[in-house]
């Protein structure tokens, strides 16, 4: 029988084994049952952020209180945070060795236009003022702790030099960026970018983020930007396919490799994340994931949570290398009993972690909040490749969506250089790669359209850059770049036809017919035609 313990029901048994060791503190989140006040935890956690409506507590805990906690009256489950992770790609990867020049000065600079940042930290933000890097104008309403956010600052900063900037953190759970994004947005700002993933939201419905995301679009007029991702080569997703002992084969039958395969150098971390497409909070399908040496076969960690009907379809490991040699690990997955179900894993560690790609899945690698249907999901160009080719890390739509219902969603929606140049703390200039990089660029492209179009919406500044951008890939649109890439050409091209006043819908051939429900440029031409004309005069450049 498999056991039913409350640590086999909270999380991996060696995470709370290794914790308890130190009796370091965990984040948590206690999911209350309705009517119960966050009160209750008080004599056994440190309350971080509470969440009246979905009864969601973030808590601090002793490894040794996690029992106790569990069993309180009125707790329903409790669940180990799992880290944010930051869509940055480290510099030793290929792809990061040139960077795209995208950004140029001119008339246009996004003044009048609040821009919010929410990324890990600001750090070293002193070292950027001295530098020049930034302005001493930016608004930091919660540091944080690490300097990505320092970059994403200043990428934006450079392709928008006119725009006002804010900062704050994305905290440590998922209660804590809500609350960065709600704090932006009172600061009225219009355009919010992150570059933030929560591997614990779910992977097939909106999950408590995506969910504030989508409700602050519809009730505010912002303009969303986010990072896809850079999980195009750490990802799987396939139905369960027995191998003859309940165990799943990821090739499907269709290969002698049947698992994930890892290099893992001494003292480096991962982090594997499982979920399968039950509702959440409602799983009755029990499957268990497994950690294991690829040449002794012994078990290293192991996610073995009962799902009886009202648990999370989720099992993770975070497993460190303590060896002092490479581990060779196989990541494997088990069905406990219950029906076929899609499955879908992500791997997260530095780019020392080497991940085989036998039976890795480009497709469908977008999840959480960069997946709701209104925000701008950013995809990388490869800033290296002449024939601006898809960065090899950059996530990849569609994204299958179950609950409440089956939908398929047209992501990634724009792409952006995969690789830019900062001056950096220091000013001796640097590179920074990503979805990271990708992301801010086309905020800031954003707040350089919406500054020159201030009677604008946010749906229709988003309009314009999915029209303006310049296709690339499939004709169209396509789940590999969105609409395509967008550039500062976009915003320069977009801003001399703006200031003709002489030309009309006439002129180019537009009749009234045509022009309805289309924008319109100060009663000129649509905005459809105009960003034709956009697309052609940048790649005239």
């Amino acid at each position: 029988m498999k056991q039913t313990d409350h640590d086999s029901r909270i999380t991996s048994k060696k995470t709370i084994e290794n914790k308890k060791e130190t009796e370091e503190a965990l984040e948590a989140y206690v999911q209350l049952f309705p009517g119960t006040g966050a009160e209750v935890l008080a004599p056994l956690s440190e309350l971080k952020e509470w969440d009246e409506d979905s009864s969601i507590a973030a808590v601090c805990v002793k490894p040794g209180s996690i029992e106790e906690l569990y069993s309180l009256e009125g707790v329903r489950s409790v669940e180990l945070a799992v880290p944010p992770v930051i869509r940055k790609i480290e510099r030793g990867d290929k792809e990061s060795l040139s960077s795209w020049s995208f950004w140029k000065q001119g008339g246009i600079s996004g003044t009048g236009i609040k821009i919010g940042i929410i990324s890990d930290g600001v750090e070293d933000i002193s070292e950027a003022d001295r530098s020049g890097a930034l302005p001493e104008s930016v608004h930091v309403l919660s540091p944080g702790k690490g300097t990505e956010g320092t970059v994403i600052l200043e990428v934006v900063h450079k392709v928008s030099p006119g725009a006002e900037l804010y900062f704050h953190s994305a905290g440590n759970n998922k209660l804590e960026f809500n609350r960065a994004i709600d704090a932006l947005i009172a600061e009225g700002c219009q355009i919010i970018c992150d570059d933030v993933g929560w591997p614990d939201e779910p992977f097939f419905e909106d999950g408590i983020v995506a969910s504030h995301v989508r409700e602050v679009i519809e009730r505010q007029d912002i303009l969303y930007v986010s990072a896809a991702g850079n999980d195009a080569g750490r990802h799987y997703q396939g139905m369960f396919f027995d191998n003859g002992s309940g165990w799943h084969d990821f090739s499907s039958g269709t290969s002698d490799s049947r698992n994930i395969y890892m290099d893992v150098p001494q003292g480096e971390k991962i982090t594997v994340v499982l979920q399968w497409n039950d509702p959440w909070n409602c799983s009755e399908n029990d499957y268990d994931l497994y950690l294991c040496d690829r040449c002794s076969g012994e078990e290293l960690d192991a996610s073995e949570k009962v799902q009886g009907g009202t648990e999370k379809p989720l099992e993770y490991i975070q497993y460190t290398n303590m060896e002092d040699t490479i581990k060779k690990v196989n990541i494997s997955v088990k069905k406990h009993c219950g029906q076929d179900r899609m499955l879908e894993i992500y791997i997260y560690g530095n780019s020392s972690v080497k991940i085989h790609p036998d039976n890795l899945v480009e497709e469908d690698s977008v999840f959480g909040h960069p997946a709701v249907q209104d925000v701008i999901c950013v995809g990388a160009v490869d800033s290296g490749n002449l024939q601006k080719s898809i960065a090899s890390y950059s996530s990849r739509g569609p994204v299958s969506i179950y609950y409440p219902e089956y939908e398929l969603r047209n992501k990634i929606d724009l792409s952006g250089p995969g690789s830019v140049r900062v001056s950096g703390t220091n000013g001796k200039g640097s590179l920074f790669a990503g979805t990271s990089a990708s992301a801010p660029s086309v905020a800031g492209i954003g707040a350089l359209v919406w500054s020159m179009c201030p009677e604008k919406n946010s749906s229709e500044i988003r309009e314009i850059l999915c029209f303006s951008a310049e296709d690339l890939g499939d004709p169209g649109y396509d789940t590999v770049f969105g609409h395509g890439s967008v550039n500062s050409n976009t915003a320069h091209s977009l801003k001399k036809l703006y200031a003709d006043s002489s030309l009309s819908s006439k002129t180019y051939g537009v009749s009234s017919a045509e022009t309805r429900g289309t924008f319109s440029l100060k009663n000129s031409i649509p905005f459809e035609q105009l960003c034709s004309l956009a697309k052609l005069s940048s790649r005239d450049r």
